[in-house]
Parts: structure tokens; sequence; C-alpha cells
């Protein structure tokens, strides 16, 4: 569940736990667990995330070019070259276009997950002796979400529970490079019946704890480079999707003084999956306190960790609009593999 506004610097609140720490000796010798197992420790931080795409994104047409029957572009097309020039940055196609200054351009695009070459009509502003494609793009996103496990043999990450999409094409954003930082200040906009609450947070580009390179439909992944914050943490085993049971757990997540602390939920439903998806489970949070406080799931909570048994068996994913106090959940073995 992501929220975005249309920013060129597309700000999104991410239902997610981040999972992350130091392994530091805590007494226990991973080495001497059973290797059959996975082990992880869950999280639950808040962390501003940003990420730069792969290919500059189209998420809309000029009017005027709207009228022009050979633009051969279209919403959801990934730009990645002009005349076999790379493009990264929206910057970078008004800069390419003006220095070529030709009425037609060889543009390489993705579309729908295939690279093709097409021959794309360019015009040239009267007013500003411009020229341009006439199309709107996106070359970055920012915001904020919760991380969910850390992996302290390979010093992993993974966020979220679900993917990363574009607001205007509801496509998954394919990226070339993301960091999270460690958010100076945290707010909470309270959930009620038919408005999903929100979190708010401030977070600077000096304070950076990772980076990740993958956006899939059940998370996005990377490396910890700072885990000063998450010593001593203990590891618990990843769930087998057929050991969650309906039932009592809880789930991490910061406090008003953005202390991690354990919130009581219940385990409503179970849908049975062989393979990933990502509604794996209904949940519903019953601690006063954290509905006191968000009045239940909120949007930036995505892939808060869910713990029953000593194990970590999903992460948060989504908000039921019509009842904040409920959502959807995806099993965690889906998340690590």
């Amino acid at each position: 569940m992501i929220k975005f506004t249309k920013n060129k610097i597309l700000m999104f609140l991410l239902l997610s736990a981040f999972a992350i720490s130091t392994f530091v000796q805590s007494n226990l010798n991973i080495e001497a667990l059973n290797r059959n197992k996975l082990y992880v420790i869950p999280l639950g931080y808040v962390a501003g995330i940003r990420l730069d795409t792969k290919g500059v994104l189209v998420i809309g047409m000029d009017s005027e070019i709207l009228k022009q029957r050979n633009r051969d572009l279209k919403v959801g097309d990934i730009i990645t070259k002009i005349e076999d020039t790379e493009v990264n940055k929206a910057s970078e196609i008004e800069d390419i276009l003006n220095s070529l200054k030709k009425e037609y351009v060889n543009v390489t695009l993705k579309r729908d997950g295939v690279y093709i070459d097409k021959k794309v009509k360019v015009s040239k502003d009267a007013r500003t002796n411009k020229y341009k494609m006439g199309v709107w793009v996106r070359d970055r996103v920012a915001g904020i979400g919760t991380l969910t496990y850390y992996n302290p043999i390979n010093g992993s990450f993974g966020a979220l529970g679900h993917g990363i999409t574009d607001v205007d094409t509801g496509r998954l954003i394919e990226i070339k490079s993301g960091k999270i930082y460690r958010p100076s200040r945290i707010r909470v906009k309270k959930g009620k019946i038919g408005s999903p609450g929100e979190l708010s947070a401030e977070f600077t580009d000096s304070v950076v704890i990772g980076n990740f390179d993958s956006n899939t439909n059940f998370g996005i992944k990377g490396k910890i480079e700072d885990t000063s914050d998450f010593m001593n943490l203990k590891p618990l085993e990843v769930a087998e999707y057929h050991q969650v049971k309906k039932g009592n757990a809880y789930i991490l997540f910061p406090d008003e003084n953005n202390k991690i602390r354990k919130y009581d939920v219940i385990i409503d439903k179970i849908f049975s999956q062989n393979s990933p998806e990502s509604k794996s489970m209904v949940i519903e949070i019953v601690d006063k306190d954290l509905i006191e406080y968000t009045g239940g799931i909120v949007q930036g909570m995505s892939g808060a960790p869910i713990i029953q048994d000593d194990k970590l068996v999903g992460a948060i994913t989504h908000v039921f609009v019509n009842d904040p106090k409920k959502g959807y959940g995806i099993f965690a073995k889906w998340m690590v593999k």
C-alpha cells in the first residue's frame, strides 16, 4: 500500500517493516544453528527511502503532442537511450534533443518487458526555441517505509512486503539504485473508517543506512551499511508457510518515542499458497496502545514484521480502507526467497 504525490521526486508512504542489525556477539552462534533453517533479525524500523529509476518512466503526454499520430510513445514506456546515448534523468532528454536538433530521433525503450527501437518525432517549442519529445517523465522516487528483516550472515535486508509501483501507471518501478536513511522525526496521522492513516518523516541524504537494487512484487532487497542502531538483536527462525496458524501474534513497530516495541495482533485468516503472493493472511490489530497511537494499520507500516511462536511469519502489506484495524500480510518465506 503506497501513497504517492505527483512531484518529480515522488513521495511515497510504504507499509513496510525493516529488519536491521549487526550480528555482534549475542551469546548465539549462527553457525551452530540448524543449517536447514533460515534465521534473520526482525526489525520494524521506519526509514527514509529514495530510488533512481533505470531509464526514465513515461507518465503522461503533452496535450499538444497527443494530436500527433506518429509519436510512437505511450504511458508506461521506459526510455533508456536516445540516439545510443544512455538516459537516466529527465533533464538528460532535453539536453540530448537540443544538442541533436533533429526532427526525428531514434529512441530505445522498454515496453511490457521488451526492449524496442522507435523513430520518434521531436517538436520545437516556438516560445522557448527548445526541442521537446512531448512526454512527462519520472526519474526519482522518495518517501518513507518500514524495514522487515536483516540477515546477519550476508548483510542483506528486506522491506515492504510489496513492490514500489508508479502512481500514474500502476507498474512496478524498475530501479537503477536506491538508498535507505535514518529519519530524524516521525509523525503519525491516525486512520479511521474510510480514510487510512499515514506516516510522515524527515530525513537527509547524510545518514545512509543501506543500499538496494531490487524492487519486486514482494518488497525491496539490499545491503545494510550502518547497523549501529541494531546491536544485540536476536535472530528468529523464518517460518514455513504451513507453520503459520490463526491466533495470537505480534508486530514490531516504533512507538511515539521512536522505540521499537511489540504490539498484539490476531491472525484472522490464512490463505493456502504454494507459490509467492503478496496477500497471504488477514491480520487484525488488537493492541489498545497501537490503536490509540495510529488507529490501526497506517500507510507507511507495510513490511512491519509479524511474529508468532518465536518465528518471523510475515509482514504487513495492506490496510482495509473500511476497517483500518485490519489488513493483509505476506508470508515471510515469500519475502526472503
